[in-house]
């Protein structure tokens, strides 16, 4: 990371700093420009440093004003909105900031309150994609089958249909409801094939759901019946011997083809011996 911001730095120093070069040659020259004006009118140096000074406080603080025009005042009340998104996000600009005591003040309070519920709301995206996903897959995979199904099966309720999608796209299947096997079903091949089809998206569907499922932290239910020790140690031998007993071991089969040709039971045998 410090050989990053070196490189960052360098790279920045490159680019910018002709620019800057530039500009302060330009500059550099207006001042003696209008200083030689100043000058013959009556102006002392000191005056015309506290003329530029006002003038480049008066900028930065974001007041101007131009052919009689005024510019937008800073606070505002969606300046001052957008002032405080840049706070709780900590982007912070810095073209505006508060000048008075009361409003520095009230910014400290203000981030040590609305950064934490920043970060909170970004950790709590997993659980809003979840949602999301959730909801994606209820209405294409449930719901609009369902109303589907209901306009094609006469004898079917919408619960009979949103029952059919549920049980055959879990995979319980229980076969109590099957469509297209009534007498006279018009365009009987071609219903079979979409049901086909639509039960392969479905599964699809219910595949992505559970993926997105597993990689939420909050609903890994695994972390609660597996120590860190069991899932980064699987596979791998045990030697942890307590009290003096023989305990079970783990060992894969690439290390018992390691062991000078010997069995794992002869291997075993030999270590306690």
């Amino acid at each position: 990371m410090f050989f990053y911001l070196l490189i960052g730095a360098i790279v920045f120093v490159r680019i910018e700093k002709p620019v800057e070069t530039i500009e302060m040659d330009a500059y550099l020259e207006f001042r003696q420009e209008w200083t030689k004006r100043l000058l013959t009118n009556g102006f002392t140096e000191e005056e015309i440093d506290s003329l530029f000074a006002n003038i480049r406080d008066a900028s930065l603080a974001g007041v101007w004003m131009q052919n009689n025009v005024t510019s937008e005042t800073n606070w505002n009340f969606w300046q001052a909105f957008f002032f405080a998104g840049t706070l709780i996000s900590t982007v912070g600009y810095g073209h505006v900031s508060p000048r008075t005591p009361t409003g520095k003040l009230f910014t400290i309070i203000y981030c040590i309150i609305g950064i934490p519920l920043t970060l909170a709301l970004l950790s709590a995206l997993a659980l809003i994609h979840l949602a999301s996903i959730s909801l994606l897959v209820l209405i294409l995979a449930f719901i609009i089958p369902s109303l589907l199904f209901v306009s094609i099966e006469d004898d079917w309720t919408f619960l009979d249909a949103f029952y059919y999608c549920f049980i055959s796209l879990t995979t319980i299947g229980l076969g109590e409801y099957t469509p297209g096997d009534k007498p006279g079903q018009p365009f009987k091949s071609l219903y079979k094939f979409m049901i086909t089809v639509y039960l392969i998206l479905g599964l699809c569907c219910m595949m992505l759901f559970l993926a997105t499922l597993y990689d939420i932290p909050q609903f890994n239910l695994a972390r609660f019946f597996l120590t860190k020790s069991d899932s980064d140690d699987e596979g791998k031998p045990i030697h942890n011997i307590q009290n003096g007993g023989p305990k079970y071991m783990k060992y894969d089969e690439e290390e018992t083809l390691s062991m000078d040709g010997r069995t794992p039971f002869t291997a075993i045998n030999s270590y306690y011996q």
